[in-house]
């Protein structure tokens, strides 16, 4: 399959807390700082899967939320939702390949003495260690860091292209509230 060959591909924007899954051809792109994106992938069956987390798992807010659709807001639980759709239409976990992007430092500590938030330090982690639970294994990563990136997922090939996203200085426009006469 060449790139011209995915050019008639339905393509979406996966936003921050969304899930993609589908057997259809698609090009799935988001963009992530702190958030993570894992893709799961069946060459078998073209099953495919990615995800767009904010928060490493639901207790990181201190509240307990129980509505459904919140639930991909976090690593833990989309992961989890995942891999039971794939486990649900039969795939064995050996076969399922899994990448991961994104979990960069974009809230840099400033100032001495402040504890960092460090969100994508912990999406990595958390994402790390329910790949390991559930005995996957990670075919390839871009994680880490302190800048942005560009994910462009093909559905259909289950390859994944990321790109950094450059840091740009946007001006400051002064907006005068004041009509003139």
């Amino acid at each position: 399959m060449t790139l011209r060959d995915t050019i008639s591909f339905p393509t979406r924007y996966l936003k921050p807390g969304e899930i993609h899954l589908t057997d259809k051809p698609a090009i799935i792109t988001t963009v992530l700082g702190s958030c993570i994106s894992v893709t799961m992938y069946d060459k078998h069956t073209r099953l495919a899967a990615i995800c767009h987390a904010v928060l490493p798992t639901e207790n990181t807010t201190g509240k307990r939320n129980h509505k459904k659709h919140d639930i991909f807001q976090y690593v833990d639980s989309s992961l989890e939702w995942m891999l039971e759709q794939f486990e649900k239409k039969g795939m064995k976990r050996r076969d399922i390949e899994v990448k991961m992007f994104g979990g960069a430092e974009m809230f840099a500590q400033t100032r001495p003495g402040k504890i960092s938030i460090a969100v994508g330090k912990k999406n990595i982690e958390t994402a790390l260690r329910v790949i390991e639970k559930n005995h996957l294994r990670l075919a390839a990563w871009n994680i880490g860091g302190n800048r942005g990136r560009k994910v462009i997922f093909n559905t259909t090939t289950g390859e994944v292209f990321a790109k950094f996203v450059s840091k740009t200085d946007i001006p400051v426009l002064k907006i005068d509230n004041e009509t003139n006469p």
